[in-house]
């Protein structure tokens, strides 16, 4: 899966990619088409660049920032003209012009940053042929410098303006044409054998571009490496979905991090209403993609097994276009998570309340059946559920939940979170915690309804 398909599947993924402050066209087609990547080496690449730049970042003042970036947003992506160049086109004036201002600008960039992660090539013989008369200027036009015959002709063709003998300064604008026509056949030519060092600093600049991206977000969210293992295991300490906790602090409210543990055993979590076990998974989702994709990640550490997909059942799944209730897509969803478990490879699956829209009987039976078929199927396995007694291989966990024990009804509902523990804890007795009708209370919600209940 493409970081493309990622994001219009993950609101979450989709926001912090919108956070991301990308320059260049290139860099954000770079991320576009990045894979899910399970190489180790590329990860840590990645992550070596990203602390890279972060580390330049800190010796720059805000104004030399601005106008780093500012510079680097000036590089234009000239793959059209290089595309041409391989083809063996002559280039017009507007291509060549874009070739030079490409070179002038990475060879600025490369005077401010220099690192051997990002090896620039020097384009310096690439701007002697397009710069005869050495001003580095932005712009681009047939130069006289080029050609003593055309210097000579465009003397010729003005005088004879100026004497406005409009026959020979015809003949001598078509001769003037012909020779810059044969001019910017020579300088394509020569250009020629640039096009791998043209294409290599197109490529690293996107990756420049991106990194500081990255390193940016990083720092704004407060991103960290993790250690990646071998073992089939999902260790974090401090956990935290980096959207969530931005929304929360802006509004002056606490973010809880959480340690997570996750073994080769499947994962059966409960807790009460709103007591955060969607976000769990959520988090483990987004933190999981960041990693896979070469971004920092949100938490304080971790240990981190790397997964071949991200498999996920969260949220109302209900499809109106194809005329599926919300059970019928939720199954028809499992069904092909199922399939891809079965393969033996390692996947992160995580599902939301499995079955919740059917009766408990029924649900509770689906449940036990979708955690016995993934049993030993070398899969990492979190499935949440409000059912109780589940009878099927997993390790049983619960949000520790409310803590409510001098609260007094009404409480604002925005103020909930203030009073939750949002801590994971091993819970082997195998009821799901009945906190619905307290809730109620709490929120002062109607008391005969609650009476009645």
């Amino acid at each position: 899966m493409t970081f493309q398909q990622a994001i219009n599947q993950n609101p979450s993924l989709r926001t912090l990619y919108s956070q991301m402050e990308i320059q260049t066209p290139m860099a954000r087609n770079l991320l576009l088409h990045t894979p899910f990547s399970q190489s180790q080496q590329w990860i840590e690449q990645q992550w070596q660049q990203i602390t890279e730049c972060q580390t330049y970042l800190t010796t720059l003042n805000p104004q030399t920032t601005q106008r780093f970036f500012m510079h680097l947003s000036t590089i234009h992506d000239i793959s059209g003209s290089i595309k041409a160049l391989q083809q063996n086109q002559i280039l017009d004036d507007i291509s060549l012009f874009e070739i030079k201002a490409f070179c002038l600008n990475t060879k600025k960039l490369k005077k401010d940053f220099t690192s051997p992660l990002f090896p620039l090539p020097d384009l310096q013989e690439i701007i002697d042929i397009l710069d005869p008369e050495k001003m580095q200027a932005m712009q681009f036009y047939i130069y006289s410098a080029y050609s003593e015959e055309l210097s000579q002709a465009r003397k010729q063709w003005q005088k004879a303006k100026e004497e406005e003998n409009e026959l020979k300064a015809h003949s001598l604008y078509i001769k003037t044409l012909e020779i810059e026509n044969q001019i910017r056949q020579t300088l394509s030519q020569k250009l020629y054998p640039y096009i791998p060092a043209l294409s290599k600093s197109l490529s690293i600049i996107a990756q420049i571009d991106l990194t500081f991206a990255k390193a940016k977000l990083s720092t704004q969210h407060n991103l960290n490496k993790v250690q990646i293992t071998d073992k089939k295991q999902i260790h974090y300490k401090k956990i935290f979905h980096p959207i969530v906790k931005q929304l929360l602090e802006e509004k002056n409210q606490p973010y809880q991090s959480i340690d997570i543990e996750i073994g080769e055993e499947n994962y059966l979590i409960t807790g009460a209403n709103m007591a955060g076990k969607t976000l769990i998974l959520k988090t483990l989702a987004l933190n999981q993609q960041l990693l896979q994709y070469g971004f920092f990640v949100a938490c304080q550490d971790g240990e981190v097994c790397l997964v071949e997909k991200v498999l996920t059942s969260i949220g109302d799944g209900q499809n109106e276009n194809e005329g599926l209730s919300s059970f019928a897509y939720e199954v028809k969803n499992l069904h092909n998570i199922i399939q891809e478990i079965k393969t033996n490879a390692t996947h992160l699956v995580l599902v939301d309340e499995l079955a919740r829209t059917t009766n408990p009987i029924e649900g509770k039976k689906l449940v036990e059946g979708f955690l016995k078929v993934c049993n030993k199927r070398g899969s990492l396995v979190i499935v949440t559920t409000h059912y109780s007694n589940i009878e099927a291989p997993a390790k049983r966990m619960r949000v520790k939940g409310f803590n409510h024990k001098d609260l007094q009804p009404p409480i604002k509902i925005e103020e909930i979170s203030q009073h939750i523990d949002y801590s994971l804890v091993e819970d082997q007795s195998n009821q799901a915690p009945t906190e619905a009708i307290n809730l109620c209370r709490l929120l002062g919600i109607d008391q005969e309804w609650i009476g009645e209940s």
